[in-house]
């Protein structure tokens, strides 16, 4: 009994597969199915026919409008167009060519550019005279006259902002110059005692 069930149920199981298998792959509506549309349609145009139904063609939807441009219309489909003339770019200058040896306008062999020399510094001329030298040995004191003026100055004084006294000696005194290297100076001498009278 019981290989008999199973081989009931074993049919009854095989039946409804069968139906299920039918259900599924039937055509419905008499159109063919998704799958199988495009394999009509090429058997359509092999045998020269239709493939669609005028009922299966969507109506146009004219109650739609039509698409906006992006940007606007710049050519004119009824004039000749013409580009644009292009503005030209300068030519570079044409460079003076270097004559050669041996052609007319060679001079000769570039000479090197000579080295400046240096602009010798002349020191101004120093207005005052030296009437006498007083004072202690390691720190005397000068006299200068300038005019009307007397003026008492030791080494190192600066002298109307300009003239600085650098050394003081017994028959002469130096100067050098605000704004001038150190070394460029100028001597005066002290006039003698017997000069002043």
């Amino acid at each position: 009994m019981s290989e008999l069930a199973s081989r009931r149920n074993l049919g009854i199981l095989l039946g409804l597969l069968v139906v299920v298998a039918a259900v599924r792959f039937w055509p419905r509506g008499g159109g063919a199915s998704p799958e199988s549309a495009p394999a009509a349609a090429r058997a359509a145009v092999r045998t020269g026919g239709s493939a669609a139904s005028p009922g299966d063609i969507p109506p146009l939807a004219l109650s739609e409008g039509r698409g906006e441009i992006g940007s606007a219309v710049v050519r004119n489909v009824f004039a000749f167009h013409v580009p644009p003339t292009p503005t030209p770019k300068p030519l570079p200058p044409t460079p003076t060519p270097f004559p050669v040896p041996g052609s007319a306008d060679f001079i000769g062999p570039r000479l090197p550019t000579p080295t400046p020399t240096p602009t010798p510094i002349v020191p101004p001329q120093v207005p005052f005279r030296a009437l006498g030298v007083f004072g202690p040995r390691d720190r005397p004191i000068v006299t200068f006259e300038d005019g009307p003026r007397l003026i008492n100055a030791r080494q190192g004084d600066v002298l109307d902002g300009r003239f600085i006294l650098k050394r003081v000696g017994r028959e002469s005194v130096d100067f050098a110059f605000v704004g001038l290297p150190p070394e460029i100076t100028r001597r005066i001498p002290v006039l003698p005692p017997d000069a002043l009278r």
